[in-house]
């Protein structure tokens, strides 16, 4: 294996590790204020809608557009999201209707 390539991945590793590893060794001996910990709760969603609404809802040329393929499997995934609250069984029923859909339409 070429050096460059080696020093390349374990710069990946080292970028990747360091800002997992750091928040959860400081937090890990303090304890966090009720309110901040409430506010927590809410990165996971804001972090889904930040990656999920643009592809919904834009073209990928920075025009506001409706994607009807991604929009039909997304909103029974989103409801079954809120009902049952599995995270691996919205993401295989979303897969499969993504790819359902791509045989129908």
């Amino acid at each position: 294996m070429r050096p460059e390539i080696l020093i390349l991945i374990l710069g990946m590793a080292l970028v990747t590790f360091f800002p997992r590893f750091f928040p959860m060794a400081f937090f890990n001996q303090r304890v966090l204020p009720e309110k901040v910990k409430k506010g927590l709760e809410y990165f996971p969603i804001s972090i889904l809608s930040a990656i999920v609404f643009p592809i919904l809802f834009s073209n990928g040329g920075g025009k506001i557009e409706i994607q009807p393929q991604y929009l039909i499997a997304a909103i029974p995934v989103f409801l079954f999201a809120w009902k049952v609250k599995s995270l691996w069984g919205s993401v295989i029923l979303g897969m499969a209707l993504y790819w359902g859909l791509g045989f129908v339409l």
